[in-house]
């Protein structure tokens, strides 16, 4: 999403400035970004759910969940064993009242480690090599806890 809205911005840029952008411009050389998961959160919105995908874009899903789960690496919870650092994507479609919309991921299980953040309005991350914990670890691969929350600690894009 980040390079959709650079793409944007420039292209607002231009045309205040007067001049023309060249026409063969295009925003990344493998197309436009996001296009399944826009897909995948205009299916679900608004279901009270997180999901998360083991590549890109939203596909193949890991798991979804509409609650906490403290240890990704275990048998319990929504998300178990095999998709502890596996996530290559994720999804925010939650609708918890009380402010509670926003899901804080962590490096490690038990809430340790670095954290991010996908807020609500965010609705999601397609790709988690753009993103680093709060610590800088990288995202991608290493998501193994997560809960819901008010506020939105190291927020991704």
């Amino acid at each position: 999403m980040r390079k959709i809205r650079a793409a944007l911005a420039a292209a607002g840029l231009a045309v205040a400035l007067g001049t023309a952008l060249p026409a063969t411009a295009e925003a990344d050389s493998a197309g436009a970004q996001g296009p399944n998961c826009d897909a995948q959160y205009f299916a679900h919105r608004e279901d009270g759910n997180m999901r998360a995908y083991l590549l890109t874009d939203c596909n193949n899903l890991l798991g979804t969940a509409s609650g906490n789960d403290a240890n990704w690496g275990d048998s319990a919870g929504p998300f178990t064993a095999a998709d502890d650092n596996f996530a290559w994507s994720v999804l925010n479609t939650g609708t918890y009242s009380g402010g509670v919309n926003n899901v804080q991921f962590y490096e490690f299980a038990n809430y340790g480690g670095g954290t991010g953040c996908l807020a609500r309005g965010e609705l999601y991350v397609d790709d988690l090599r753009d993103n680093t914990f709060g610590n800088g670890a990288r995202a991608s691969n290493a998501i193994s806890s997560h809960r819901w929350s008010s506020g939105c600690s190291n927020r991704w894009t």
